[in-house]
């Protein structure tokens, strides 16, 4: 039952970063970009760690990596067509990650 919530929460919070990212395709004030990446560093790490625990380490690490790419504390600096095609390539993850059905719940 615990997993079934921990595992809820984690599609919520990707469903959001996911809109988020494709929302990031626009143009936007710095803060979205800064509530993006605290966003969507917080909920691929925790879905990461969810997932993992379902013993799928493929879409553990594919997750874990977008959570370090997003990560605030130590920002990665690109230019803005090099981000735009990150946030759609980890829009389609988080997306396809949410789709797919996880037995082990």
């Amino acid at each position: 039952m615990q997993m079934e919530n921990e595992y809820s929460i984690s599609a919520i919070f990707r469903l959001l970063s996911g809109v988020m990212l494709v929302l990031a395709i626009g143009t936007h004030p710095s803060l979205f970009y800064s509530l993006l990446r605290w966003t969507v560093a917080c909920s691929a790490l925790y879905s990461g760690w969810v997932i993992s625990k379902l013993k799928k380490s493929n879409w553990a690490w594919a997750l874990f990596i977008i959570g370090i790419l997003f990560n605030p504390l130590i920002p990665i600096y690109l230019d803005r067509s090099s981000w735009q095609i990150i946030d759609i390539v980890a829009a389609a993850i988080i997306f396809s990650s949410i789709a797919v059905k996880f037995e082990n719940i």
